[in-house]
């Protein structure tokens, strides 16, 4: 990453044009696939979207324009800066611009207007929504009015219900493709399901299920606290999918209990937290599924490879011969390139929001 230039908004241009010029003959080349905006308030998180964006870059170089509203700064704050920034693989040639707005609560709302002329014409736009879109913020509204696809992470919110309401409006009055990495982060157990009951004898397994057990890494660090989201993504996509009525909830100990109904008889889903220290906060480890007739599946990490996966089944009478599945390696931004990179919006997603969105509270915590 160059230095980073603190500039006056008017010469953001020219500023990256004089840093341009003074890499020529470094084996540096300019290029940008699309415009990204990441719009968050300062916060603990702030530095892990600083690094998720470095990590974005050295698969796919973009133009960054990164929005940070710090309510804690002196009224009309406004400081913008930009730097070049590479990929830190010493075989690339590649590098983008970055270019960063500071701004207090009481500026916020000249957002839209200071990145407009520094939006690359001719390409999509990409915007991250890094805080809860449930809450009233009339400048992340302006700026997803911009974009091509706004992308949200549940991670920025207290309560899953609401922020499910609110991506359902978002989706609605914006008229954007919308996203969210939670989902993105279990694409791979949701690929593994399909593929495991790909079958009419699994998929009557599965729709014969009486309950299920899902293992979720409750450890947390500066980044992650909300570890139960995935678990309860996957768990109201399966029940959805299946067309299971959800009845009740309740907690036993630590663990979460959902109960549906399946053709008058009770299904069960249990979240069970655990803690993984090679596993990223919130990740799933394993799946437990029982069916009426006793068959089971077990569905988990090895614990030397978590990126490999033991799909084990079984009857009273027999054991099937377990075979792997293997996700790609856990990288911070992989999600980020995943979810930009996806055409249109889930209608799985949708429907499972829709779900999320009739919970109470208490169901979810």
């Amino acid at each position: 990453m160059s230095s980073e230039n603190i500039v006056h908004p008017s010469e953001i241009e020219s500023q990256l044009t004089t840093i341009w010029d003074s890499l020529q003959g470094k084996g540096k080349t300019r290029a940008s696939l699309f415009n990204l905006i990441i719009y968050s308030n300062l916060n603990t998180r702030t530095d892990y979207l600083y690094e998720i964006s470095q990590k974005l870059i050295e698969k796919f170089p973009s133009r960054i324009i990164f929005i940070t509203v710090d309510d804690k700064a002196p009224s009309e704050t406004l400081k913008t800066s930009v730097s070049v920034i590479s990929s830190e693989s010493e075989n690339s040639e590649t590098a983008c611009d970055f270019i960063n707005i500071l701004l207090s609560k009481d500026s916020e709302e000249r957002a839209p207007f200071l990145i407009l002329p520094h939006l690359l014409t001719d390409l999509p736009i990409y915007l991250l929504w890094a805080d809860d879109p449930s809450k009233n913020d009339p400048t992340g509204q302006k700026l997803e009015k911009l974009a091509t696809r706004v992308i949200f992470d549940s991670e920025s919110t207290d309560h899953l219900g609401d922020f499910a309401s609110a991506l359902l409006k978002h989706k609605d009055n914006s008229g954007s493709d919308i996203a969210d990495l939670n989902w993105a982060r279990i694409e791979g157990w949701r690929t593994l399901l399909a593929e495991t009951f790909n079958s009419k004898e699994k998929l009557s397994d599965l729709s014969t299920l009486s309950q299920m057990k899902i293992f979720y890494n409750c450890t947390e660090n500066n980044f992650f606290c909300h570890t139960k989201i995935q678990a309860l993504y996957l768990q109201t996509w399966i029940a959805t999918q299946m067309n299971w009525e959800f009845t009740k909830s309740k907690k036993h100990e630590e663990n979460t209990h959902f109960y549906y109904k399946n053709a008058g008889k009770e299904v069960e889903l249990i979240l069970v937290p655990t803690n993984k220290k090679n596993v990223a906060p919130g990740r799933l480890i394993s799946i437990e599924i029982t069916t009426e007739k006793k068959d089971t599946f077990q569905i988990k990490r090895k614990e030397d490879q978590p990126h490999v996966i033991d799909v084990e089944y079984s009857t009273p009478n027999f054991c099937q011969l377990p075979f792997q599945f293997i996700f790609d390696r856990y990288e911070s931004g992989q999600t980020l390139v995943k979810e930009i990179f996806h055409k249109g919006t889930s209608n799985h997603y949708l429907k499972m929001l829709n779900t999320l969105s009739k919970f109470e509270d208490r169901d979810l915590l």
